[in-house]
Parts: structure tokens; C-alpha cells; sequence
């Protein structure tokens, strides 16, 4: 798995796409259909996520986990089934990152990084920022490369 993070806006998903399109063959496809076909985490199904091999908005996927939304249809299991006083059902982290993992080893998923900025008053949103990030740390420590995009520009960081 390639996992892509970075700010709101930062060219995350065309960095991707330029950079992983020719040595997939699917340059041509690219040029054809305007771009890669991505999967977003704020529409897509759990079984749609889950099948992806270009995922984006996956902060929004985790905060769909979180609220329990009825329409990711995410197994009980994985969806939480420890409810906070902020309303978070938190997931099963380790066996959401397995699932993925095991679901489509050789993803590109894309995420904004939350966790900068002034600290929420909301204790949902306190909890998504939280959650979302040590489900990014599962993921990049099982990540065969891990980029950070800023301004278009991508650096490696493992």
C-alpha cells in the first residue's frame, strides 16, 4: 500500500496520478478518462472502500465509521461497538487496517491530515481527529511507502 497525506487542497490525488500512472501502464487510461477513477471515502460503500485501488478522503471514511453512518454498511465488527459520551463508536483500528490491508495490499490511499490547528471544543470532533490519526499511524507502519503532499510537491517520508 502507498499511502498519500497532507493538507486540505494540496494536489494530493494528482501527485498520485502523476506519479504512479506510467509505472502502472495506465497512462494512456489517465489521459482518456481525465484521470484515475478514485474511490471517496465520503460516498463509497464499505464494500466499495474496501475493493479500491485508488482511495481518497479516507479521514472522511474513518468519520463515517465513527458517526456509525447507516449507509457504509460497515460490519459490526469494524464499526464500533465502543460507544464514547461524544457519540463516536470507536472502530476495531487493528482489524480495519487488516481488512484493507488484506482487502487490496497494493492501494494508493489518500487522506488530509486533521490533527494540525486549534484543538475542537466538539468532543466528536476531538475524537474523529484522534481516531483518524492513530488509524493513519496502523496504516503507515504497514505501508510499503508513505508520502507527504504540500503544494503539489510530494516527499517521501518512508
Amino acid at each position: 500500500m502507498i499511502l498519500i497525506i497532507g493538507g486540505e487542497a494540496q494536489g494530493k490525488r494528482a501527485f498520485a496520478e502523476e506519479k504512479w500512472a506510467q509505472s502502472l501502464n495506465i497512462s494512456e487510461k489517465i489521459k482518456d478518462r481525465g484521470g484515475i477513477s478514485w474511490i471517496r471515502g465520503g460516498l463509497a460503500s464499505w464494500e466499495t472502500f474496501l475493493q479500491g485501488a485508488y482511495v481518497c478522503e479516507f479521514h472522511l471514511f474513518i468519520r463515517r465509521l465513527l458517526a456509525a453512518d447507516p449507509s457504509l454498511h460497515a460490519p459490526s465488527g469494524i464499526q464500533g461497538g465502543r460507544k464514547r459520551k461524544s457519540g463516536c463508536c470507536l472502530p476495531d483500528r487493528h482489524g480495519l487496517v487488516s481488512k484493507l490491508l488484506a482487502a487490496c495490499p497494493d492501494r494508493v490511499l489518500v487522506t488530509n491530515e486533521i490533527g494540525y490547528g486549534i484543538v475542537p471544543l466538539d468532543p466528536f470532533e476531538r475524537e474523529y481527529r484522534e481516531e483518524t490519526g492513530r488509524i493513519c499511524c496502523l496504516l503507515a507502519a504497514e505501508a510499503k511507502e508513505v508520502w507527504r503532499v504540500s503544494c503539489g510537491l510530494g516527499q517521501r517520508i518512508k
